[in-house]
């Protein structure tokens, strides 16, 4: 490509970039404004929580596990050991 061509390419390609940026500007300058945001007044109400049970401390967990011991079962035997054959 010959080097005026090069150059009238530059600058056609430069004033249409400048002329579309402006062209945009103008269009969102000129567009409506947004209406404002309505929020809705909403009627604030107040839930009675139930009364929860107060957490155990670590020495009422310790006097109930020595009183009624709990029996854990070993879950490997209910569930058969998945294999498989690869190396």
């Amino acid at each position: 490509m010959r080097k005026s061509i090069k150059t009238l390419l530059h600058l056609w390609i430069s004033m249409v970039s400048v002329a579309a940026f402006g062209f945009g500007w103008i269009f969102l300058a000129h567009a409506e404004m947004p209406a404002p945001q309505v929020v809705p007044q909403v009627e604030i109400t107040s839930f009675n929580q139930p009364i929860l049970e107060p957490i155990p401390s670590i020495n009422d967990l310790l006097q109930n596990e020595a009183s009624n011991p709990t029996i854990f079962q070993n879950s490997s035997n209910a569930f058969p050991r998945l294999r498989t054959r690869g190396s």
